[in-house]
């Protein structure tokens, strides 16, 4: 009778001890975050920078919301930069939202991909006029976790543009290969 008893207390100790969450990898801790961005991108067979910043939501540890927004810095960079001295100055911004799969590598790695969805808007300083064109942007990235509420993320990203018109640009003008890293801060 002993041996059973003590059979029964290690079988119903030991199913408690499994039936505990003893995962480390509790990656977004934070339910809302902002990200401060730099982007880099084709620009008619040139280059941009743009600075950003994202806003979001974590829904669950995997599926995060939020929005975004963008803008070309206008400042003379180098010579292959989409804008020069002596040249008109190009000047463009893309707003929109943002929806993100989480996939937790380790509790400080995670990969993530992302769908940014939005409109964005194309001037000239000196030509006038100014263009609207829809703007989609499917990525990868990764998330390093410094603390919990400080990420550093790497993401590279194919944009679509589609509806330009205006000047000499055609939707291949604003569409390629982007890299953007970013600073999340979590609260």
């Amino acid at each position: 009778m002993k041996k059973v008893f003590c059979l029964t207390l290690i079988i119903f100790f030991g199913s408690q001890l499994f039936a505990q969450d003893y995962s480390f990898n509790k990656f977004n801790t934070n339910k809302f975050y902002i990200d401060i961005s730099g982007k880099t991108m084709p620009l008619n067979g040139n280059w941009g920078l743009m600075g950003g910043m994202k806003a979001g939501y974590n829904i669950n540890e995997k599926i995060t919301v939020g929005l975004f927004v963008y803008g070309l810095i206008p400042d003379k960079i180098e010579k292959n930069y989409i804008n020069q001295e002596g040249k008109d100055e190009l000047n463009m911004g893309y707003t929109g939202f943002e929806v993100a799969y989480n996939h937790i590598l380790s509790n400080k790695f995670s990969l993530t991909g992302n769908m940014l969805i939005g409109a964005a808007k194309v001037e000239y300083q000196d030509l006038g006029g100014e263009d609207y064109f829809f703007i989609a942007e499917p990525g990868v990235g990764i998330n390093y976790k410094l603390t919990d509420w400080f990420n550093l993320v790497y993401t590279v990203s194919f944009r679509f543009a589609s509806g330009v018109k205006y000047s000499d640009f055609s939707n291949n003008s604003f569409s390629g290969l982007a890299n953007d890293l970013s600073l999340r801060f979590g609260f």
